[in-house]
């Protein structure tokens, strides 16, 4: 790999903790659509997962005291059987090419029409239930191994809530890095994640994301929660659209040219 893919992967990593740390989201599928450019896509999932073990790391200590401890706890109830499930299924089936766009147009729609959906609850309280949570984490742990970035498909979740920024910031962060803690033992047994070809690189990426983090979270206190919510919102409709349209759509069989049937 070359010394300047190295440097420009460096760099949009260090640019997107940023952003992650500010936001609460975006980063993460914003470095996964660049790695895409120059990396295999059974490349690029493993190292992201490796660098987001950082940069969501990095993000829960930062913010540890704003953690709701209760609303993860519940992610986890399905965080461990959904990703059973997932690696189990890849396992079962091998890479999941075919399907893959499928799966990732429903999600951008998911995504998308989530932030069109009036917040229900008396007095326009947001609202939510006790097992939302749980099956939130059981999807996010079944699709984790394929769709890579999972940020924007639990962030609707946390849009709901009469969270503070910094408590969603920090209960999301700590969802996600579990999802991800998961992730990289799977790796290991599918046998996709050569550390003797990409360890120099999720090293680098993972050393700048820390200070990334770091610099987001100053940032990140001269935002309002008004202007934190607004942020936050046209976030989640780009990167459900970016996974609707590129990740989903742009790769169906009518829109590529391949076969079918």
């Amino acid at each position: 790999m070359s010394a300047w893919v190295l440097g420009t992967l460096a760099i949009v990593a260090l640019i997107t903790s940023i952003i992650s740390a500010i936001l609460g989201m975006a980063g993460g599928v914003m470095l996964l659509a660049v790695m895409m450019c120059f990396l295999t896509h059974a490349e690029s999932i493993p190292t992201h997962a490796a660098v987001q073990i950082a940069s969501n790391g990095t993000r829960v200590m930062a913010f540890a005291r704003h953690i709701d401890r209760s609303a993860f706890v519940r992610f986890l109830f399905g965080v461990v059987p959904g990703a059973t499930i997932g690696l189990l299924l890849l396992w079962s089936l091998g890479q999941m090419g075919g399907s893959e766009p499928y799966l990732k147009t429903l999600i951008g729609c998911y995504i998308v029409s989530s932030t069109f959906i009036p917040r229900g609850g008396a007095n326009g309280h947001k609202t939510g239930t006790w097992w939302d949570f749980p099956l939130m984490g059981l999807v996010a742990g079944v699709a984790a191994l394929t769709v890579g970035a999972v940020g924007p498909l639990i962030a609707p979740l946390f849009a709901r809530r009469d969270f503070t920024k910094e408590r969603l910031i920090a209960t999301k962060a700590v969802c996600q890095l579990s999802i991800h803690v998961f992730k990289i033992p799977a790796f290991i047994l599918m046998r996709q994640l050569d550390l003797s070809k990409l360890g120099l690189l999720a090293a680098i990426m993972i050393v700048v994301v820390i200070p990334g983090t770091l610099i987001g979270k100053r940032l990140q206190q001269r935002v309002s929660e008004s202007q934190f919510r607004i942020a936050f919102r046209v976030a989640l409709i780009l990167a459900g659209l970016k996974v609707l349209v590129v990740d989903g759509l742009m790769n169906m069989p009518f829109w590529t040219g391949a076969a079918v049937g």
